[in-house]
């Protein structure tokens, strides 16, 4: 059963993900062709990294934690080492982009004030 998932994420999801990003890249271009221009702030892009990273988080502690609770519902589901391992990346992957936020939100801090900028000790964590 889980590789028919796996088949079918395979198959349908990469190429929906090419045609978001692909879409995304096309009103990226006709938005600089008309000169308008999309305010991206380092810390516009920290929110969005942060909500990803907690969306990626829950992502993998339910693919952990659902067959457990299906069990306990009376669905006849176990925790595989392919899900197991697959909630573990994905759970990983959250708490690097949540990281990443905040190595974001840390380095924005320290460069608004550029005379503080050279020194690396003088940088505080806001």
């Amino acid at each position: 059963m889980s590789e028919w998932a796996i088949t079918l994420l395979i198959l349908e999801g990469i190429p929906f993900l090419a045609l978001v990003y692909y879409l995304g890249h096309k009103k990226a271009m006709f938005m600089m062709e008309k000169g308008i221009v999309k305010a991206d702030t380092s810390a516009l892009r920290a929110e969005r990294r942060m909500i990803n990273g907690l969306f990626l988080i829950l992502a993998g502690i339910s693919m952990i934690l659902m067959p457990g609770l299906a069990a306990v519902i009376g669905i006849g589901a176990s925790l595989s080492f392919e899900l197991l391992l697959a909630g573990a990346i994905v759970l990983c992957a959250g708490i690097a982009m949540m990281a990443g936020s905040g190595l974001i939100r840390y380095r924005n801090h320290g460069s608004s004030r550029p005379s503080d900028a050279a020194d690396p000790s003088s940088l505080k964590w806001p």
